[in-house]
């Protein structure tokens, strides 16, 4: 039986060319060995690992020294894998495979609360900064994607996507008047340089940074999200709740833009969602949320506690974002999205 046809989430091979299996059917997080017939089809994986991490090689200008990219996106058997590898200081080289989706999943079929992917889908929310935080493998990039691919099938135009590696099978048409660019970057310092090059051909509807893991994916977040009423960036970061993502953020982007950071947080930000997968069932995998509209059209409540928490980020009183988050919650529940 081919590798394709069994279902994991990762795979590990060994210095010693022996594999194991993550993410099977009932065995959790528990390793269990690569079925004997799929064996042959892994021994060479190592050395076409090897040649795909030396192709992606780049010079640094820099430095002027090669660089080459942490992680890799390869295709084998028919599925694609982010690749990274690790040197054991006793057995040699080990090669950490995850297996990618093959498609980009509707927003709402992975159970987020309707009402929070109607919010996020509608035609008024195309300005600012969406952030979707969590923990590592809490499908972040999942709901980011589809995010991206659901506001280009409902409401046309073009997206670009910055990504290290590429994920999700986001290039190409949606729905009948939208489409996407999908490219993959060498490292997050190529931000700057390459958001300007899809600037300078025509402005994007949606911008997706892959993941902020640097002062450049923060700095640039941060800066592309003030630069158009008609444009959305969506980006995914680290965070094991809202305020440890706003505040991870806050200080890789001030190591470039001091004070200005929170400034440009507070006048960019759209929604930061917190995505938990092992969290209370009720809150369906979205554990924190806040939401905070440019729309004109609120009515004056709403608008005052938009300006209350924008204030907040301006002078990074995080932690009593939680009060709001409740509050916004306990609203939606009792009035619907109306209320916000």
């Amino acid at each position: 039986m081919p590798l394709s046809q069994l279902t994991y989430s990762d795979l590990i091979i060994l210095p010693d060319g022996t594999a194991r299996l993550k993410g099977c059917p009932e065995t959790g997080q528990q390793l269990v060995p690569l079925p004997k017939d799929c064996e042959d089809e892994v021994k060479d994986l190592p050395n076409r690992l090897a040649d795909a991490v030396l192709a992606k090689r780049q010079i640094d200008p820099a430095t002027g020294l090669r660089t080459e990219s942490g992680t890799i996106r390869f295709f084998h058997g028919g599925v694609h894998y982010r690749v990274a590898d690790i040197q054991d200081v006793d057995a040699g080289r080990t090669w950490f495979l995850r297996r990618l989706a093959e498609r980009v999943p509707d927003l709402t079929q992975l159970g987020l609360p309707p009402y929070l992917c109607e919010w996020l889908l509608l035609e008024e929310q195309r300005q600012g900064l969406v952030l979707v935080a969590g923990a590592q493998a809490s499908g972040k990039t999942t709901t980011a994607s589809a995010l991206v691919a659901g506001r280009l099938s409902r409401h046309g135009g073009h997206g670009v996507t910055f990504e290290n590696p590429a994920e999700l099978p986001l290039g190409g048409n949606w729905g009948e008047h939208g489409y996407c660019f999908q490219t993959e970057i060498q490292g997050e310092h190529e931000l700057p340089e390459q958001i300007k090059r899809a600037h300078r051909y025509a402005s994007p509807n949606v911008i997706f940074i892959g993941e902020i893991l640097t002062k450049y994916a923060a700095l640039e977040a941060l800066r592309v999200a003030l630069g158009s009423k008609q444009q959305l960036v969506v980006a995914t970061i680290h965070g094991l709740d809202v305020i440890a993502a706003l505040d991870r953020l806050i200080n890789w982007a001030q190591e470039f833009d001091g004070a200005n950071a929170c400034e440009n947080l507070a006048n960019s930000l759209l929604a930061i969602i917190l995505q938990d997968l092992e969290g209370d069932s009720k809150w369906q995998k979205i554990s924190q949320y806040l939401l905070l509209p440019f729309s004109t059209s609120q009515n004056a409540e709403s608008a005052m506690r938009v300006k209350g928490i924008r204030a907040k980020l301006r002078e990074r009183q995080f932690t009593s974002l939680h009060d709001d988050m409740r509050e916004l919650r306990n609203r939606i529940a009792d009035h619907g999205l109306n209320a916000i």
